[in-house]
């Protein structure tokens, strides 16, 4: 539950000083995370980017400003971070379909864009988050690194067969992902030590045709089932080792191979 809380935190600290200039690095740092990470993390939990939410906070809160005092609309604008009248117009516009004037003036119904709570979205499970969390197993650990030609098709394959989120950062000048994060969200929100990296890094390069990743996780008989229910079949049967553990192979889309264990 400390993550949870500590993402929590990070977005009242976004309410607390929404009028103020906020840096992504002093968020993420409410959460003991890396900007890097804890963007990621949010975009997954919430469904808009970092910037987003807080754009459409800003907004509604200058809809009571603009609704409900006479303050003018070229200090509303720079009250929250627009240099601008103009371009608080347009905003304001994309978001309501109608002006701050045009609002004040016919004394408009807008409807706001509340403050989320990290918690009630986790335990509504809507959207993506929802689809993800059915897999029914957890990972406990991991560590590779990751070569592939087509870093795209690779991270959908994560998404689609093991439901991992899977994602690429970096291209070069022709387009082609160099650079990407594979990790094993969103179940592990709650359970993981969130401020440590709990996936692997996706480069581009010839796939290695051999083990790349030997993963300790539970609910071993669930990944089999999750895997093989999403059409996947290059998944070995489980077996049961003599050091005291059950493991089973899945051979990716490259031709890599991961080993999945559950100790017993």
């Amino acid at each position: 539950m400390d993550s949870i809380i500590n993402i929590q935190k990070a977005v009242d600290y976004i309410e607390d000083n929404i009028c103020e200039k906020l840096e992504y690095s002093i968020i993420a740092k409410q959460a003991y995370m890396s900007s890097f990470h804890f963007q990621k993390l949010f975009s997954l939990i919430i469904g808009y980017t970092l910037g987003e939410y807080i754009r459409n906070r800003r907004l509604s809160f200058s809809r009571e400003d603009v609704l409900s005092t006479d303050m003018k609309i070229i200090d509303i604008a720079f009250k929250y971070g627009y240099s601008t009248p103009e371009g608080f117009t347009r905003a304001f516009y994309r978001f309501y379909g109608v002006t701050p004037l045009a609002a004040r003036r016919r004394q408009c119904s807008l409807d706001s864009f509340a403050k989320i709570s990290i918690q009630s979205m986790l335990e509504g499970e809507s959207g993506r988050m929802k689809d993800l969390s059915k897999r029914g197993y957890s990972v406990q650990d991991n560590g590779a690194v990751y070569y592939t030609n087509d870093m795209d098709k690779t991270s959908k394959w994560f998404e689609d067969v093991l439901g991992w989120y899977a994602g690429v950062e970096a291209r070069n000048d022709e387009g082609i992902g160099t650079y990407g994060c594979v990790l094993p969200f969103p179940g592990e929100l709650v359970h993981m030590k969130i401020a440590d990296f709990n996936g692997f890094h996706m480069f581009y390069g010839e796939p290695d045709k051999r083990v790349i990743l030997f993963t300790n996780i539970t609910g071993i008989d669930k990944l089999y089932s999750f895997v093989k229910e999403n059409g996947w079949n290059k998944i070995s049967e489980i077996k049961e080792q003599p050091w005291g553990g059950r493991t089973c192979n899945v051979t990716t889309i490259d031709g890599s191979i991961i080993t999945f264990c559950e100790l017993i």
